[in-house]
């Protein structure tokens, strides 16, 4: 959804009648929903509604007519239908169905398997729908549900009244529209409307209209017929989509272009249209909404193909002021394409049908992986476009995030309440601008390469295609292709607050070798250091002018230098590092195309344009006598080797070794005259500690006054999967390994809410048997499992329990 909102004041209503039902449609072949996704991570859904139920497929069969005059407490608003749910159930003794369903609206009658239900198992309270079937004893039935009901939905008040489902006026005529996100489908039919990672397998509307209007949805439209005064439009999507995302919209629509226009994604020739309010099919809307068909392919080439290829891609007129991404079809403000120079709304909801719609936030927290990457994928398109004639260039445009995400700075881009609409997006800027500057700065650690590789491979692993997403999952995939630990970095921005200043940044030159400083503080922040990449341009100003940029690593204070490809080089030690240039430097820049949430002053506004360091003639280039380190891992040893040029100089080396890359211990020595003006040394460090191990070489000179080589990391980190199941459980789990051997961890059950519930100390695990963990005494509901050995591993896993 594009941040922008727009007050609406609207009264509402209707008079109907219902078109025939269709048959029921029955999809066997759609893919099983993984059942610990249901439970959104993190968030209090103790009275939530169809945790016990997978949906599996909704029909929705409903009368809209926007030009209704009663009745008279909202004209125009009034909707009256039928919906069909198959599900599964998701415990055994199943026999209470449950949707979210307003209070406003009024449940006619209930059919199950063709009988219709006494009214005295059909019970509304509460904005929720119970209906008592009879028993299902066996887990995992495939069964249906069909709910006759009609009502004015309910105003959702969130920004203005413009979200739930809404009746505006136009210069054509009237209309309405849903839009659902985060909770208000259950304002206008029955379903679960609050749990985002239970997703139906697939979808058909059939949606009856006065012959005036016509339909926008979902998926393919397959029919469109027109009988007397009336016209009944039947669209089907065969994706998986949450209940958030259903979207219908009647109006006096136009299509754009008559004939759609055929986008090759990956081999197949897809339809883009676009459904648009009578009047607003204007010369510069034609314009800037044939952007898209270049923006698919963009987006396809840098995330993978176009998720819905084989239905469609298009846009809608509706009356929010700004965009909402629903799958397929992304109903845009009438401003969101009225200039011929519009292009980012365009962009970036069509780049949430990656990121949103195809893979979605499996817990309203997590909303910075839709908004932060579709925010982001308004870059990628600027990156890749061909239209000359957008002159926004990415560096402003990401400029603009980095402007306005530094004036954001007292929440974490994790949204702890989700209370409401308003509690979610407002302020946005935490999501959108701020998510969006924590991607760029993990673009800037992995490599480019690598990054899109990582956006790939998270688009089309088998357990998020079409399914939930958590942050957890970004950080998976980034670490699998980067070979990197970003668990720090990710705790950093993630979850806390501020960004960094590197106030005291300075350098110096000699000739092309270049020293730098750069300690970091923090601004307005609950940390004091963050982990994060540091961007620096390098410029030769007179002729022949030449530039070069850097990208460094800051891990805990240590500067790594960082290669095209993501490759994280040891550095000198602590916030001081030396690098060779191809030419004499005049001038260093820092961020100089905002890449980073950083600047490197403080005080009044951030500098936001790109700001010159200091060169600082005090500052001296370190010792270049050491020729190299290295440390390599040998079994459960490391091996540790220098070169030192003239070294009958030195007296001694000290080994030291520090568990975080900032607090070193020596672990060893050695005397130069042991090795008789030799240039070669090596020390091993028996039985490596499990976790990352930084090394260095403090160099005694024959004064006694010192220095330090660079640092060497080796990453003993344990790699073995462990394996928590059943998941959902009902009253026990088992943890088991794969690793060889025995493994002690301590164990922690953590609530929803990150409370934790009950502990196991020092527990033993043997390689090929099971810790049994009984869970008779906890609620149903949603928790995570901590299994922790000290340095040596660190894992958590989500469990449902269920009753």
């Amino acid at each position: 959804m594009k941040n922008i909102y727009a007050a609406i004041t609207l009264l509402f209503v209707v008079q109907l009648s219902f078109a025939q039902q269709s048959p029921i449609y029955k999809d066997m072949q759609n893919k099983e929903l993984q059942s610990h996704k249901i439970m959104a991570e993190g968030e209090n859904q103790t009275d939530w509604v169809g945790l016990d139920y997978d949906v599996k497929y909704y029909r929705l069969e409903i009368r809209l007519n926007p030009d209704s005059t009663g009745p008279a407490a909202a004209p125009g608003k009034y909707v009256k239908g039928i919906i069909t749910t198959y599900f599964t159930t998701n415990k055994s003794n199943f026999n209470l169905v449950k949707f979210d369903f307003a209070a406003a609206l009024i449940c006619d009658s209930v059919y199950y398997k063709g009988v219709k239900v006494a009214a005295g198992n059909v019970f509304e309270n509460a904005d929720t729908l119970k209906i008592t079937i009879p028993n299902i004893a066996v887990l995992g039935t495939l069964d249906s549900i069909k709910v006759y009901y009609q009502g004015v939905p309910p105003v959702v008040t969130d920004f203005g009244g413009s979200t739930g489902f809404v009746k505006g006026t136009h210069t054509s005529g009237n209309y309405v529209y849903s839009l659902s996100e985060p909770y208000s489908a259950y304002t206008w039919w029955p379903c679960k409307s609050r749990v985002t990672a239970d997703k139906a397998d697939s979808v058909d509307m059939i949606i009856s209209t006065p012959s005036t209007f016509r339909v926008a949805a979902n998926g393919k439209r397959t029919s469109e017929i027109t009988t007397g005064p009336n016209r009944v439009t039947t669209w089907k999507h065969r994706y998986p989509i949450s209940a958030y995302q259903v979207a219908i919209s009647a109006a006096n629509f136009v299509q754009y272009p008559a004939t759609p226009t055929l986008v090759n994604i990956g081999g197949t020739n897809m339809d883009l249209y676009n459904l648009l309010w009578v009047g607003t099919s204007t010369a510069a809307a034609q314009t800037a909404l044939n952007r898209t068909a270049e923006m698919l392919t963009v987006f396809s080439n840098r995330f993978s193909d176009y998720p819905f290829k084989n239905e469609k891609y298009g846009h809608y007129t509706f009356g929010f002021g700004g965009g909402m991404e629903h799958n397929t079809f992304s109903g845009m403000g009438p401003t969101t394409y009225d200039q011929t120079g519009d292009w980012s709304v365009i962009a970036h909801e069509l780049g949430h049908q990656w990121w949103g719609a195809a893979v979605t936030c499996g817990s309203w927290r997590d909303i910075w992986v839709n908004e932060g990457f579709a925010r982001y994928s308004e870059i990628v398109y600027l990156e890749g476009k061909t239209d000359v004639s957008i002159s926004t260039t990415p560096v402003a445009h990401r400029r603009s995030y980095k402007t306005t995400a530094f004036n954001y700075n007292a929440k974490a881009i994790y949204q702890a309440d989700t209370s409401t609409m308003t509690a979610i997006f407002s302020p946005s800027q935490y999501i959108y601008e701020r998510g969006s500057m924590f991607i760029s700065m993990l673009r800037k650690t992995v490599g480019d390469a690598k990054f899109f590789q990582a956006l790939k491979n998270y688009q089309t692993d088998p357990t998020l295609q079409f399914s939930n997403a958590y942050t957890s999952d970004v950080q998976r995939h980034m670490e699998a292709v980067s070979g990197l630990d970003l668990t720090q970095m990710f705790s950093d921005w993630v979850y806390k607050t501020g960004h960094a200043s590197y106030t005291n940044a300075r350098w110096n030159n000699v000739g092309s070798e270049v020293v730098l400083m750069l300690p970091q503080t923090t601004v307005t922040s609950n940390i004091s250091h963050f982990d994060m990449p540091i961007v620096l341009r390098f410029n030769k100003t007179t002729a022949p002018v030449r530039d070069t940029t850097i990208v460094l690593f800051d891990r805990s204070g240590v500067l790594y230098r960082v290669s095209s490809d993501g490759v994280h080089s040891s550095s000198s030690g602590g916030s001081v590092i030396q690098i060779s240039l191809p030419f004499v430097p005049n001038t260093v820049s820092f961020d100089a195309e905002s890449e980073t949430l950083a600047k490197p002053d403080v005080g009044g506004s951030p500098a936001f344009t790109p700001a010159l360091l200091t060169k600082d003639p005090a500052l001296t280039l370190l010792a270049t006598k050491v020729v190299d380190f290295t440390a390599q891992k040998d079994g459960k040893d490391a091996k540790l080797a220098w070169v030192i040029d003239q070294s009958l100089e030195y007296q001694s080396f000290e080994i030291e070794r520090s568990s975080d890359g900032a607090n070193f211990k020596n672990i060893g020595s050695q005397r130069t005259a042991q090795f008789s003006g030799s240039r070669n040394f090596a020390f091993t460090d028996y039985n490596l500690p499990a976790g990352i191990a930084y090394y260095r070489i403090k160099i005694i000179e024959k004064d006694g006054s010192s220095f330090y080589t660079k640092i060497a990391s080796l990453n003993n980190k344990f790699t073995e999967a462990f394996i928590v199941s059943p998941n959902p459980a009902t009253d026990h789990i088992m943890i088991s390994h794969g690793a060889t051997g025995t493994l002690i961890a301590n164990v922690k059950l953590m609530d929803g809410a990150g409370r934790v519930v009950k502990t196991l100390s020092k527990q033993s695990i043997a390689s090929g048997s099971k810790l049994r963990i009984p869970l008779q005494d906890l609620a149903a509901g949603s928790y995570f499992v901590e299994i922790e050995g000290g340095e040596y591993f660190k894992v958590v896993k989500k469990i449902t329990l269920i009753k």
